[in-house]
């Protein structure tokens, strides 16, 4: 086979593996596209319904707390039959009511079951009392795990058969000391909740607010809502199982739910299947009502893959028009000369006259200068290669040199990044004649919060008295950890008194607000001693060490939590 029927044969065989791999690297980074936008874009939902379900809520549970806690209240359910404290109590309920933005409240007592209530329209007014609780009531079962349950604050959505409402209910116990006198609180229509919340989520967006069980608590299908959560077994909730068809997809979700609990990350996302659909799941926890809420991106409706299909008929086009011109330029610049070149060889193979090749047939001159150029851009970006790579090398040196004069712990200098910016700043002072002080800082009885809470916690009061210290300190003063709990803090001081009273301040600063919670969660209280010293002219970087110390053990002797100056001074 000739020359030219294989090169034509080898294009279309580039073409159609060109096309192949175009295809599929065109719909994978499609796919990432996707996934990393929308990645994004649930993050940014679940944020944002986030505080919108908040904002309602977290208003309606401080006021609650605050009725719950009314001295007007607790006093007539210790004695409700008082007629004095009935007149008060029933004023303290019409004025937080007018305050809620249901304009409604209840109040159940304990000691008798009695149910007070009223609404919006003031329709019970004068006559507040309803109806007697029972514990032999299913409907009323609610009331009496609330008490058993001993937590403080429930948002229950549940309807009252009695009053013939759904509301998502917001329950606080109403305590004297810690005998329970009742429950309290207010509640939200379900419906405008709903609707204000729930339903606003842009098209294919769906949102659903689950308790730690999984138990559905808002949801804009309310059949899929679990009312009464409180009074129902873990067998009778109405969960995730609902909403996702596989378990695999179901235990990811509640792999999430238990993550969010141990990490600081705001959102978690996850990938799932939904009646055999992709979709992203945003997962977020709301501490301030002890919910979880979950997004639901449907990636078929937000960001389809069809989306795409111009992009890739462009790019399809693009690459059979590149082929066609490398064709074109292989037949006109190599297929041609060569089978001129070739005519011409037979040609005098047999005798015959050479033919004449024109300078356009296969010019050597023209080939070795452009083989010039290609070594020429070849020698130019293997130079750009090589630069780039020493500029990494130069990169990852100063991030290892930056790294072995950085504290791993508390990300401070350590003991040799600390002296190298002692020296320089000794050489600075003696060169510009303007004083520098040193402050030796160490953590009070420190051996004793690793042994008996742990190294764990002895990390993270490393931890937070480092934060303390770079908060207070000015950003021309320099911070290390020197070594085990030591600190230095060198500084320009203009005088033995300006060290003094930061010396002080650190060490009022520490003992007031450098507090942590030991492993029987007692606080646990953190106090320093400080050694300060105020450099003279001649000294080295040994003798002002060696100042700060003795300094330190002087605050020491002296009972710690103190500072002192070298030389005694306080």
């Amino acid at each position: 086979m000739n020359l030219k029927p294989r090169f034509l044969l080898l294009t279309a065989l580039l073409f159609v593996a060109a096309a192949g791999a175009a295809w599929y690297a065109s719909r994978q980074l499609a796919e990432n596209i996707v996934a990393q936008w929308a990645l994004r874009y649930a993050e940014k939902q679940v944020l944002y319904d986030k505080s919108r379900l908040l904002q309602p809520i977290v208003r309606e549970i401080a006021l609650s707390r605050q009725f719950a806690s009314s001295e007007e209240i607790r006093a007539w359910a210790r004695h409700p039959d008082d007629p004095a404290l009935a007149r008060q109590a029933f004023a303290e309920m019409e004025n937080y009511r007018k305050n809620f933005t249901d304009r409604s409240y209840f109040i159940a007592l304990r000691g008798s079951g009695r149910y007070y209530h009223n609404n919006a329209q003031d329709e019970f007014a004068g006559r507040q009392y309803r109806y007697t609780l029972s514990p032999d009531r299913p409907e009323d079962r609610w009331f009496y795990d609330i008490i058993r349950q001993h937590h403080d604050l429930h948002l229950n959505v549940n309807p009252d058969v009695n009053l013939g409402v759904t509301k998502l209910r917001i329950d606080v116990l109403v305590r004297d000391g810690d005998a329970i006198l009742g429950v309290t609180g207010t509640g939200l229509d379900l419906t405008t909740f709903i609707h204000a919340v729930v339903d606003q989520s842009q098209p294919g967006m769906t949102s659903l607010f689950v308790d730690h069980n999984g138990a559905i608590q808002a949801h804009r299908d309310q059949r899929l809502i679990d009312f009464a959560s409180i009074s129902k077994t873990v067998k009778e909730h109405k969960t995730l199982d609902l909403v996702f068809d596989r378990q695999e997809d179901r235990d990811a979700i509640h792999a999430a739910m238990q993550e969010l609990e141990r990490v600081e990350s705001p959102v978690i996302s996850r990938f799932v299947r939904i009646k055999g659909r992709r979709f992203l799941a945003g997962v977020a926890y709301l501490p301030e009502i002890d919910w979880y809420e979950i997004s639901l991106l449907d990636l078929d409706v937000v960001l389809p893959l069809n989306s795409f299909t111009g992009i890739l008929l462009v790019y399809g086009l693009t690459l059979l028009a590149a082929l066609a011109l490398f064709n074109f330029v292989l037949n006109r610049r190599v297929l041609r000369p060569l089978l001129n070149l070739d005519q011409a060889m037979q040609a005098i193979e047999l005798g015959k006259p050479a033919v004449t090749l024109s300078p356009g047939d296969g010019d050597g001159e023209g080939e070795i200068a452009r083989l010039i150029e290609h070594f020429q851009r070849m020698a130019r970006a293997q130079q750009e290669t090589r630069q780039s790579l020493e500029g990494k090398v130069r990169e990852r040196t100063e991030a290892l040199e930056q790294l072995a004069m950085t504290d791993a712990l508390t990300g401070l200098l350590n003991r040799r990044g600390m002296s190298e910016r002692i020296a320089v700043e000794i050489s600075r002072s003696r060169r510009e004649h303007t004083p520098i002080g040193l402050l030796w800082l160490d953590i009070d009885w420190f051996k004793e919060i690793n042994d008996r809470h742990g190294h764990a916690k002895g990390d993270e009061a490393l931890k937070a008295v480092a934060e303390l210290l770079h908060a207070m300190l000015r950003p021309y003063d320099s911070l290390s950890r020197w070594g085990g709990d030591e600190y230095l803090v060198l500084t320009p001081a203009s005088d033995a008194d300006d060290l003094h009273a930061l010396g002080e301040r650190i060490r009022l600063a520490m003992a007031d607000t450098c507090r942590l919670k030991g492993i029987d969660a007692t606080p646990l209280a953190l106090t320093i001693s400080v050694g300060g010293y105020l450099a003279a002219a001649e000294d080295d970087m040994e003798t002002l060490l060696q100042r700060a110390d003795q300094a330190l053990y002087d605050a020491k002797a002296s009972g710690r939590n103190c500072y002192r100056a070298y030389g005694g001074a306080t």
